[in-house]
């Protein structure tokens, strides 16, 4: 729970994210720890911790800024098995999943922003455990990636595993947890911006005499979107306040299909105005669709969840729970 002085913090921190989404360049991945500690946000995590995660990755969804905030959320759970200062850390390939693609030789996998730093390498072993090593990103090779988000900054990552590896499969399964919540907020804030745009653009476009948003389909259209969206945002705010491993994988499942129902919805009511450059909706868009596909796809990790609900099911045995409603 937050107190009065909560809407200043938000205040504060879309303003700096506005900020940082304004810079221009290629390469605009900001770290953005150095301006989180002037608005001392040691303090307000310490007493908000929650909250000023959630805060982060809705502000970075509603600005589109890029900064490192995914890595800080997943190194926080790691930090125990690291060590040492990390920088990064090498996400699984898009085709992998949340399965790191490293092995016990060689490194493989995605890192988000340009090849600098020292990096937490997570490694997959036979027995399906994992464990997690660091490697200095001079030792390896890295190539901007041709991403769909034009104006995203991923670096394929490649290279020999050098390092002393420490088994943390708890830890992992504890950051990419947070990884789904965090990346499930960033949809849901960008669905939320989609949806608006669209019902902005049906509000002051005319068509025959009359505001496109006055008629029966696209009203509609835009009713059923809202209502995945919001089914998608109650689904988020139960795992962000009791957290879980499952309620986090359902969450980011719930989050990428409702940010595709609103992407389809958005640019069919637009209509062609709503692909061109000129117009803010394809950006909002184009980086759901590029945050949905890291740490397993909404489609990837459906099939995953499908698996593991039936895996000890039996007849006439009822499947766990993913959401537990309280009262």
């Amino acid at each position: 729970m937050t107190d009065e002085s909560w809407p200043m913090v938000e205040e504060a921190v879309f303003r700096l994210f506005a900020e940082l989404a304004g810079k221009t360049g290629t390469d605009a991945h900001v770290a953005i720890g150095p301006r989180l500690a002037e608005l001392g946000w040691a303090d307000i995590e310490a007493e908000f911790p929650v909250e000023a995660s959630e805060l982060l990755f809705r502000a970075q969804g509603r600005t589109l800024a890029h900064t490192d905030c995914l890595d800080r959320v997943m190194l926080a759970e790691l930090a125990a098995r690291l060590g040492e200062s990390v920088d990064g850390i090498v996400l699984p390939d898009v085709a992998s999943g949340y399965t790191p693609g490293s092995d016990d030789q060689r490194v493989s996998g995605i890192l988000l922003g340009p090849l600098q730093g020292r990096l937490a390498v997570p490694v997959s072993t036979p027995t399906g455990m994992v464990s997690v090593g660091v490697v200095d990103a001079s030792r390896l090779d890295g190539e901007r990636m041709d991403t769909f988000d034009t104006s995203a900054f991923w670096t394929r990552v490649s290279g020999p595993l050098d390092a002393a590896l420490v088994e943390a499969s708890t830890e992992w399964e504890l950051a990419i947890s947070a990884a789904h919540r965090a990346l499930a907020t960033e949809l849901v804030a960008l669905a939320e911006r989609a949806l608006q745009i669209a019902i902005d653009h049906v509000t002051v476009r005319v068509q025959f005499g009359a505001p496109i948003g006055s008629f029966q389909s696209p009203r509609h259209a835009l009713a059923d979107a809202s209502a995945v969206l919001a089914g998608a945002r109650a689904l988020l705010a139960e795992s962000w306040r009791y957290g879980g491993r499952l309620s986090a994988l359902t969450a980011k499942i719930a989050a990428g299909r409702a940010h595709r129902a609103v992407s389809d919805v958005a640019l069919q009511v637009c209509g062609a105005i709503g692909l061109t450059a000129e117009h803010d909706l394809h950006r909002y868009v184009t980086r759901g669709f590029q945050v949905d596909s890291l740490c397993g796809s909404h489609d990837q990790l459906e099939a995953r969840l499908g698996e593991r609900l039936f895996e000890s099911y039996a007849p006439g045995r009822a499947l766990p729970a993913a959401i537990s409603w309280a009262e």
